[in-house]
């Protein structure tokens, strides 16, 4: 019996089994093929902690004025995910979502130019109720956001620009893992988040106020 020939085969079967159940060929975070290599992406990459400023622009609207302003409806932080020319912001504070925001829990953005990304359109829903994102459809010009890893400049509303400062939060597999699962199922973390604003309705304002000059 030639052992080392069966040895080879073992080897062979081994190494065959272990590509097949690699997280890096199979859909991890999402069933929609295009949305989950952007979190593999996501994923393979450092993630960033941006916190607010206390410092926004804003072009004016309605009642709110026209100026450098501080605007207590920020959310006091953002985390960032880079992949190649997309960005993605995710909100993870339980309650600082509202309806006014658009009532989700992340964006995507596409570069436009230099440290500039506009606003990629996308389903939000869980993966059965949502259509995959397609990476080369029209952006929205009118909502821009500016990330050069210290600093993000971020359009929630297209009349104001929240500004944050940035830095490199260390994160196990685990934890990113947990991250990324709330862009994949975030209408339950939305849940959880208008669940604590009935409860608390008086940690949340939205009072957008001149800074002095």
């Amino acid at each position: 019996m030639n052992y080392f020939s069966s040895d080879k085969t073992f080897v062979f079967l081994f190494i065959l089994l272990v590509l097949i159940s690699n997280p890096i060929f199979s859909n991890d975070f999402s069933s929609r093929d295009n949305f989950d290599k952007v979190l593999k992406g996501f994923y393979k990459n450092d993630i960033y902690k941006c916190n607010y400023i206390n410092k926004s622009w804003s072009t004016g609207f309605e009642e709110y004025p026209y100026g450098m302003v501080v605007n207590s409806g920020a959310f006091s932080n953002i985390l960032v995910f880079t992949n190649r020319n997309i960005v993605g912001t995710l909100w993870p504070n339980i309650g600082e979502i509202s309806v006014e925001r658009g009532v989700r829990k992340y964006q995507l953005w596409k570069k436009n130019k230099n440290d500039e990304y506009n606003l990629l359109n996308s389903d939000y829903l869980e993966d059965s109720n949502s259509a995959d994102i397609d990476l080369k459809s029209k952006t929205d010009e009118s909502y821009k956001t500016y990330f050069d890893k210290n600093t993000l400049k971020i359009n929630i509303k297209h009349w104001i620009t929240d500004f944050y400062s940035c830095e490199i939060i260390e994160s196990s597999r685990f934890a990113k893992k947990k991250l990324i699962d709330i862009f994949v199922n975030q209408n339950e973390y939305v849940k959880k988040d208008f669940a604590y604003r009935e409860k608390n309705p008086s940690l949340f304002n939205n009072k957008i106020e001149l800074l002095p000059n």
